[in-house]
């Protein structure tokens, strides 16, 4: 999903928590009435997919190469307070995360991927709660240019892309930004298939400009895990962290009681991003290193992401060719090594077609998360997407 500002999403870069409006490139005013304006924007997407990908976007399994298609349905809210003061507000919905193709709920939004309400202080910054991104996006979110795939390389995205139960801020001035994020006690994380609930997240990160095409970003975000649960929900909990143990040379037997006592209770995720361009326009590159220490595991988990993409402008306008490759190691093991390439031509802006491949290196994910979440994630496989996407 494309990237322009390193904070947002393809489809409404500026109004995800990134400049925090709520106006979108693709978005049609529907209402505009004594200070109070409603906008409407979102997405239909087909694609042929592999499994792994197909799971990837719909959370369930298939058992050969499909086709998954969705929808994207959002609204922006926006009414004039007073002289510098708006109140604001976001919903953006999806029909990923089941399976559309078993004709349960097919095509139905029943996944909400934003949903805040908050001010707009301009000079002073803008205030929202509810669901979004975390500050931490700032910095990780500068690779994320593809229109399927998927980069697994940062430990942030374990826990999932948007955040539920948060407050927002955001302050912009002297080609500096800023953006502070804090997630309350909320549900398990990720897509259910990691065995912890977050107690509490809080998320930090600046980014300025140097010159007119070269952006700096540097955050954190620090992850305390909640353990509270049934007797067969914190055993879960807890044999996600013994694969870890064991890769810091524990035996099983070991590793299993070390994980029982102590309760790995949260971990920290920091970096920078280096980016070059604007996505879409011309040239754009990027690179985010990055690095993930876990209570009472003897090793930094480190990253590296990058981005390369290039859109014609001339002769060839609406072609865009991109290229991507991240890695994440721990304690010299190579975990995740995907080289991710892709293609796409815009007829438009409302309508293209796109080709995506992503390519396992021979990383060994197992090391670190073990063989059954390793399944559950989709991590150290090959995937493709061929799709048509329209935006409005």
């Amino acid at each position: 999903m494309p990237v322009s500002s390193v904070y947002g999403s393809a489809l409404c870069a500026t109004a995800l928590v990134g400049a925090l409006t709520v106006t979108c490139a693709h978005s049609a005013l529907v209402y505009d009435q004594n200070g109070v304006s409603v906008d409407l924007f979102g997405k239909v997407q087909a694609a042929y997919v592999d499994e792994y990908t197909y799971r990837d976007l719909s959370g369930s399994d298939s058992p050969e190469d499909s086709l998954y298609s969705s929808m994207r349905l959002g609204l922006g809210l926006r009414s004039n307070i007073t002289h510098g003061l708006d109140g604001i507000a976001m919903v953006e919905w999806d029909t990923s995360r089941h399976d559309n193709s078993s004709g349960d709920n097919e095509g139905a939004l029943d996944h909400t991927r934003y949903m805040f309400v908050g001010f707009d202080a301009y000079q002073y910054g803008t205030l929202i709660a509810g669901r979004g991104d975390g500050a931490y996006y700032t910095v990780v979110g500068a690779t994320d240019i593809f229109n399927i795939m998927e980069s697994k390389a940062s430990d942030y995205f374990l826990i999932g892309e948007q955040r539920p139960a948060q407050i927002m801020y955001a302050l912009h001035g002297l080609s500096w930004d800023l953006k502070l994020s804090y997630q309350f006690d909320s549900a398990q994380a990720g897509r259910g298939y990691i065995p912890v609930d977050v107690h509490q997240a809080y998320g930090a990160a600046v980014s300025t400009k140097f010159g007119e095409d070269i952006t700096f970003a540097y955050g954190l975000d620090y992850t305390k895990f909640d353990f509270d649960g049934s007797e067969g929900d914190i055993a879960a909990a807890e044999n996600f962290f013994v694969p870890s143990f064991e890769a810091d040379g524990y035996t099983p037997a070991e590793a299993q009681a070390k994980a029982r006592n102590q309760h790995v209770g949260a971990k920290v995720d920091y970096g920078a991003a280096l980016s070059y361009g604007v996505y879409g326009s011309g040239l754009y590159g990027a690179l985010v290193v990055g690095a993930t220490k876990y209570d009472y595991i003897a090793h930094h988990l480190y990253t590296v992401d990058t981005a390369l993409s290039y859109t014609f402008t001339d002769t060839l306008a609406g072609l865009t060719l991109s290229a991507g490759y991240g890695l994440k190691s721990y304690d010299g093991e190579l975990l995740i090594s995907d080289l991710t390439l892709g293609l796409s031509y815009s007829f438009n802006a409302a309508f293209k077609v796109f080709a995506e491949a992503q390519f396992d290196l021979d990383g060994n994910a197992a090391y670190f998360y073990g063989k059954e979440m390793v399944s559950e994630l989709n991590y150290n496989q090959d995937k493709f997407a061929l799709g048509a996407e329209f935006n409005f």
